[in-house]
């Protein structure tokens, strides 16, 4: 999983220089599994440095997991939108789908609930849900191997319950 890629495959391991950088180091070449046609390259040592973050796709039982306790995930229920934005930061730092689910969960009910009341939705939930939870999505369905949309129609159908 990459930060800002989303599920990826490593395609090679090889040392080289970046133009600019120096000394040579050891640096993953990635696929990033739902888009086509591009690549990544990362440092090796990235998980140490925490310049970019990469780390294993989580198992199947923890990602199942989500899908049980989506009724009772805690929601940030910060009112002022300056310290929930802060809190929303927070949980996607984390860089785990259970803090991921928990803010997709959130920006989801706002939502629903903003459009309940004859509200607009507010652009901050939609790029959220854009973003976080394309990346939640995607680490689903790869490890459910399931259909990305699949994925995203069941996560929503737990919450509309």
């Amino acid at each position: 999983m990459h930060e800002g890629s989303g599920v990826c495959m490593v395609s090679d391991i090889k040392e080289m220089a970046l133009s600019g950088k120096g000394t040579e180091k050891m640096y993953y070449s990635l696929t990033p599994v739902f888009t086509n046609g591009s690549s990544v390259i990362t440092p090796v040592d990235s998980a140490t440095t925490g310049k970019v973050r990469i780390r294993d796709i989580k198992e199947k039982e923890e990602i199942e997991g989500i899908f049980s306790s989506l009724p009772t995930l805690p929601v940030i229920e910060e009112p002022d939108d300056k310290k929930r934005a802060e809190c929303v930061k927070e949980e996607i730092s984390k860089f785990d789908p259970v803090a991921l689910a928990s803010v997709v969960k959130t920006a989801y009910l706002r939502k629903k609930m903003r459009l309940a009341n004859g509200k607009k939705v507010m652009s901050v939930d939609e790029k959220i849900l854009q973003s976080v939870g394309k990346k939640l999505f995607q680490e689903m369905a790869f490890v459910l191997h399931e259909d990305l949309s699949k994925v995203e129609s069941d996560f929503y159908s737990v919450l509309d319950v």
